[in-house]
Formats: C-alpha cells, sequence, structure tokens
C-alpha cells in the first residue's frame, strides 16, 4: 500500500514522515523489488497532500535501502534485514556496480 502523507507546514510534513516511518520503508522495499522485474526506474513513494508524489529515482534505490535497512536493524527484525541486504545485492548487480562496495 502507498502512504498518503497530509500536510500543511514543514513540521507536519516531519510528523507525518515519522508516523509512516515503517510504510514508507516498506514501499521502498516493495517498490524496487517490483522495479527489478519492471526495469521501472523511478519509484513512487508516497502520495503527499493527494496532490503531488514522492519519487525515488534509480540514483538513490542503494542510499535508500541502507537507511531502510538501518531501519529495521533498530526494530531487530533480522529476517527483513536479510531480505534487504539481498535485494540491495540483487540492485548492485542490476546497476552493474561491484558487490564488495
Amino acid at each position: 500500500m502507498i502512504p498518503n502523507l497530509h500536510f500543511s507546514t514543514e513540521e507536519e510534513f516531519l510528523e507525518q514522515m515519522q508516523e509512516h516511518e515503517h510504510a514508507i520503508h516498506a514501499r521502498i522495499l516493495d517498490a524496487v523489488e517490483v522495479a527489478l522485474l519492471t526495469r521501472e526506474t523511478d519509484l513512487l513513494i508516497a502520495f503527499l497532500n493527494d496532490d503531488y508524489e514522492m519519487r525515488l529515482p534509480i540514483t538513490d534505490w542503494l542510499t535508500n535501502l541502507e537507511q531502510t535497512l538501518a531501519y529495521f536493524e533498530a526494530l531487530e527484525d533480522y529476517t527483513k534485514c536479510k531480505e534487504i541486504v539481498n535485494l540491495t545485492n540483487n540492485v548492485k548487480t542490476f546497476l552493474g556496480k561491484d558487490l564488495d562496495n
């Protein structure tokens, strides 16, 4: 499910990001997994005020997966962490990156 954030100010936006943090990280994982199959490169992560979209371009996938891994490590959800590490390696392969970096 794609999160829908509603806010009027920057402070409210940050509150919404915090409130929907789990859903956003889960959406990043789902969107990247699907993108590897569909070759989509600009992923929809959330709707903003029903008028805009938060997107994740391919250039930011690895950085966001690192942040998502840190989030699930903090929750001690090591099953999800393993999934993220595998997905990160698949993304690196997809991008033609060295898996040791």
